[in-house]
Formats: structure tokens, sequence, C-alpha cells
């Protein structure tokens, strides 16, 4: 029990380290996309555009494929917080939208940020918001408003 409690103990400090080292704060959330995808930065008014259908395409003609994690999770609060909706608005958003004609189908929602993972090497035109302590290769990260996570003034958490 001594041994197992001593690696636990090892183990969270280590992340704590890793934390600091980034930069990345424990409640930052990043906006990540394909390697390939050609865009290193946006503003956070086109990042709602992203978020809410309303950018359909990367420079080049590359399909936006938004992904998004389920209710109640931080991501999902932080995405919420972006659009400026409450979790019930921005059901009854996507649900005009597809009435309307306006989007084929609502994100993709996704229960982990591994499987944000694996549907953004799947997807190159993907994004995702993911915790930044869990961003890992080949997730590449956005500036937003020209900040990293944990960079002074990051607007994401």
């Amino acid at each position: 029990m001594r041994g197992r409690l001593a690696v636990i103990l090892m183990v969270g400090f280590s992340l704590r380290l890793l934390s600091q080292a980034t930069g990345a704060r424990s409640d930052d959330v990043a906006v990540v996309v394909s390697e390939n995808n050609p865009v290193n930065e946006l503003s956070v008014t086109e990042l709602r555009k992203i978020l809410a259908g309303d950018r359909h395409s990367w420079p080049g003609g590359l399909p936006v494929k938004l992904f998004v994690r389920a209710p109640g999770t931080h991501e999902r609060l932080v995405l919420l917080d972006v659009l400026h909706m409450s979790e019930s608005e921005y059901k009854q958003y996507w649900i005009a939208k597809v009435f309307r004609g306006e989007a084929q189908s609502e994100p993709a929602v996704l229960p982990s940020n591994g499987m944000q993972k694996e549907a953004l090497a799947s997807f190159p035109g993907g994004i995702a918001l993911v915790d930044a302590e869990d961003v890992k290769s080949p997730m590449k990260v956005l500036k937003i408003d020209g900040r990293l996570p944990g960079q002074p003034g990051y607007p994401l958490h």
C-alpha cells in the first residue's frame, strides 16, 4: 500500500512539474487541430464562428469538422462560455440550424479527449477543445488572440 501511495504521489508531482514547465494552468482549455492544418492562430471571434458552425472551411478549402465534448465536461462549459449560451440554448441552436438546412448535423460529441485525438487524426479539418494538460502529439495547439494556454491573458479556461 505504501509503495502504491508513493507512486501516486510521484506521478501527481511529475504532472504538476510538467504543467509548470509548459505554463499550462490546470483549467486552461486548448484549441487543437490536425497537425497538417495550415492555421496556427485564431481570434476569439473566429473561434466563435467555428464553434457556432458559421465557418465551413479552412484556408485552402479543407472542410471544418467540429468535435465537442459531452455536456457537463469542462471543455463543453468553455465552449458554451465562448458562444454565450446555456446548454439548452446550444441544443436548440443546433436543432434550428439543422432544420433550416444551415448544417447537416450538430457537431460530433465525443466522450473523451483520447477520442478527440483519434478523430483529429482521421479528419484533417477537425477542431476540438481539449483540456490543456491532455494535449498529446499529433494534436496541434492554436494560439487564441496571440496566446497559448498558460500564457498571461489566455482567454479559454
